[in-house]
């Protein structure tokens, strides 16, 4: 089996509140995923999607990508999609880093594994481990009063694990958590996300005035050297984001004990074939993971999926269910979403298939 063509097209997203906000002064509103279609000499389609939280969240942005498969595209198609590992060689002589393009061809070849062997991708990554996934929802940063009926709602629809964005200043942050802690359940988990905002005497002083909380800090500087110092000066589990962009940033975190939690973005590591290789890594340290993407529809959100089902229930922190966070779909088949939990079908590949209709078509390459 050979890649004939790939297919780009893109699309708006919409997100279905007020807008998506967290600390620096960053908003957002409508987001753009880009679809890819390979086509193979056998008649059988892969899809792939990627979509970057908005143009200053991470080292790629929407605009960007189709320029990126430009020089893509041509180097795999001839290739053979099944031999994953391959496709990422040939990707990394036609372009060096971008990961978050390669990231859409990579889940698109995963997909058409799974379809020719028969099997769901998550059989292909380890088999179905964790059936019934734990979501987390994330309270944008709002007024405190806007936060917790965020909260509350989120609550009442079966969500046990909230992600708590930050991003006022550090007194108020400190305000804020301290006045929702009131309404924490026992059986939550709260990680407080200030996605790289605050300087280390910041980070330290919101820790240690509240030392009594049960919380995770996600992320609370913009270095990796900065979130380590951290660390290593208070109570509370470290969980890092934005600082691991591959698996040497993984591994280096995993020899300096920098933290106790992760975020594996799938598009931001390059794919499925990177991010197997991390999550198997974590497991065997000991690493709780939450595993997701940046944003995305059905497609994207099929696809983390198909990885935190393959994940040890030990070492699945939470996952996301990013196709719901907008008001329309850009795929069928997605995962499906009862009281905070996500589940997968048995569908071979990813199980979900593009709207073509609600996408524009950039470019055919063959």
């Amino acid at each position: 089996m050979r890649i004939q063509s790939i297919a780009v097209y893109a699309a708006d997203l919409t997100y279905t509140g007020k807008a998506y906000a967290f600390a620096g002064g960053r908003s957002h509103q409508v987001f753009t995923s880009t679809v890819v279609v390979l086509t193979t000499d056998t008649g059988l389609e892969g899809y792939g999607e990627v979509c970057p939280c908005g143009p200053n969240y991470m080292a790629a942005f929407s605009e960007g990508i189709p320029s990126c498969l430009s020089l893509l595209a041509p180097s795999v198609i001839g290739e053979d999609p099944t031999h994953t590992t391959c496709i990422h060689e040939c990707m990394d002589q036609a372009l060096t880093g971008h990961a978050v393009a390669k990231a859409a061809i990579d889940i698109a070849c995963w997909d058409l594994l799974g379809k020719h062997a028969g099997l769901p991708v998550y059989a292909l990554l380890g088999g179905l481990l964790s059936p019934s996934m734990p979501l987390h929802r994330n309270v944008p940063l709002a007024k405190p009063d806007e936060m917790e009926e965020s909260l509350r709602q989120f609550r009442s629809e079966g969500f046990r694990r909230i992600q708590i964005k930050l991003g006022h200043s550090v007194e108020e942050d400190i305000d804020l958590v301290r006045t929702l802690s009131k309404i924490k359940h026992a059986d939550e988990i709260w990680m407080c996300d200030i996605n790289r905002a605050w300087r280390q005497d910041e980070a330290v002083r919101f820790s240690r005035a509240l030392e009594d909380l049960e919380i995770y800090l996600e992320q609370p500087c913009y270095s990796y050297e900065e979130c380590l110092s951290v660390r290593r000066r208070i109570r509370h589990p470290v969980k890092l984001d934005e600082s691991l962009n591959s698996l040497a940033d993984a591994q280096r975190a995993l020899r300096d004990e920098a933290m106790d939690a992760m975020a594996l973005k799938v598009s931001r590591v390059g794919g499925l074939t990177p991010s197997r290789i991390i999550r198997d890594v974590c497991v065997d340290a000991g690493i709780a993971m939450t595993i997701e993407d940046a944003w995305g529809s059905g497609i994207a959100t099929a696809a983390y999926a198909h990885l935190a089902a393959s994940t040890p229930v030990k070492a699945l922190l939470t996952t996301t269910d990013l196709h719901n966070y907008n008001t329309s779909q850009l795929a069928t088949g997605a995962p499906e979403v009862s009281f905070g939990r996500m589940t997968l079908s048995d569908r071979p590949g990813l199980g979900v298939a593009p709207d073509l209709e609600k996408l524009t078509l950039l470019h055919v390459y063959e």
